[in-house]
């Protein structure tokens, strides 16, 4: 095989290599913001829920150790769109920040 041949080859590995490190990475980072998008349903449920036992901002923040800022956003937007699910809830938040 020539240079120009071998150089050729090795430039058309060393790319294929590098899309399969960002689709890897695309994977990751997926994987990465449904675990957030999963956590943060589990927290809005779990707000929604104690609303609902008339605790306040404070001891739901306190139960759920989460700062009292992010509760009142979940509640505002709950106010605001009292039938959104939980799901869609964490992306209107999401979409927020």
């Amino acid at each position: 095989m020539d240079f120009e041949a071998y150089f050729r080859e090795t430039k058309a590995i060393m790319a294929e290599l590098e899309r399969a490190d960002r689709q890897r990475e695309w994977l990751e980072q997926g994987k990465r913001l449904g675990r957030e998008q999963g956590e943060l349903c589990k927290v809005i449920k779990q707000v929604l829920k104690n609303v609902k036992k008339r605790m306040s901002v404070l001891e739901i923040a306190e139960i759920l150790d989460e700062d009292e800022s992010s509760i009142r956003q979940i509640l505002d937007c709950h106010e605001n769109y009292p039938e959104l699910t939980a799901e869609q809830i964490a992306e209107k938040i999401k979409n927020y920040a």
